[in-house]
């Protein structure tokens, strides 16, 4: 799971602006999360194996994994587009019969919303494969392993850059509200309402 704070910190590509994120925090502040902090998270978190993400446990005759993610932010969804390499032989004696290797376009979407306390993908679906064969593989990929990488704890992310290490009191973050959530212009942009104490 992704909080802000990596997001903002690790990645050190998202633009945020909060506008009255002081001790007395104003009605509004704003949250932009770039096309590329995404991209950064899905290599952060899934491929992390030589920059693949395995769908299948690999065999003599038998491999199916996905690299190459790039991500764009247009009408109200994520997109992501990915490379998958597979071939899908069966092992008969020493020998693999049927299913040459494949490389395969995959693109999927996720819708983002606010959920709890955290922006997530919902509705995440497959836009295009380009083999058929392949598509149950992508299964676990979209119901498990996207979902899991791009989720933003913003609550959490909110008091670790509000309060520094430094600092000998802690900010707590209250009431905290997610409006006007928009995915445009290959950047999530999102309002942000909330109220802090020191303590």
């Amino acid at each position: 799971m992704k909080t802000l704070n990596t997001v903002f910190c690790s990645l050190a590509v998202v633009v945020g602006t909060l506008s009255g994120a002081s001790l007395a925090a104003g009605p509004a502040s704003e949250l932009t999360i770039q096309n590329t902090a995404i991209q950064k998270m899905l290599m952060d978190e899934l491929f992390i194996d030589k920059g693949r993400y395995h769908l299948l446990a690999q065999t003599a005759c038998q491999y199916a994994y996905v690299d190459s993610p790039a991500v764009t932010v247009s009408q109200g969804r994520v997109r992501i587009k990915v490379r998958l390499s597979g071939k899908l032989a069966m092992e008969v004696g020493d020998q693999c019969v049927g299913g040459a290797s494949d490389v395969v376009r995959v693109a999927i979407s996720g819708r983002p919303a606010f959920s709890g306390e955290k922006l997530v993908l919902t509705e995440i679906k497959v836009d295009e494969v380009s083999n058929e064969a392949y598509r149950v593989l992508l299964q676990q990929f979209l119901e498990s392993a996207i979902p899991r990488a791009v989720e933003i704890n913003v609550r959490e992310g909110l008091q670790r850059m509000l309060g520094t290490r430094q600092s000998t009191y802690e900010v707590v973050v209250n009431q905290l509200a997610v409006t006007d959530l928009t995915a445009e212009n290959n950047q999530l942009h999102a309002a942000l309402t909330f109220s802090l104490t020191a303590r």
